[in-house]
């Protein structure tokens, strides 16, 4: 087995987010996000009205909806942070550059 003599780093392209990167994640997680809302919401009606037979418990579309609101809200202040957050400083502090 030969011993390389050179070592790069690890992933080096994912160091730099570019602006069509960012722009095309946070459009793909707005649509994500938007499609958990509206199944959620649809859920909500379908209970409300009782459309088709439709019936779950009470306590299930409580933690359905705090699930919903827990999910987004952090994913979203995670996706933000990481995306937009100060250059240069390591991801581990929730902002900056990937690999940093």
């Amino acid at each position: 087995m030969k011993v390389l003599q050179e070592q790069r780093p690890v992933k080096d392209w994912v160091t730099e987010v570019t602006l069509a990167q960012q722009n095309k994640i946070i459009n793909f997680l707005l649509v994500a996000y938007g499609g958990l809302l509206l199944a959620t919401m649809a859920i909500f009606f379908f209970q409300g009205f009782k459309a088709w037979g439709f019936n779950l418990d009470s306590s299930l579309l409580k933690w359905l909806g705090g699930a919903t609101i827990g999910e987004v809200a952090g994913l979203l202040t995670i996706t933000l942070n990481a995306v937009f957050g100060q250059k240069g400083k390591p991801p581990s502090q929730g902002k900056g550059k990937v690999g940093d």
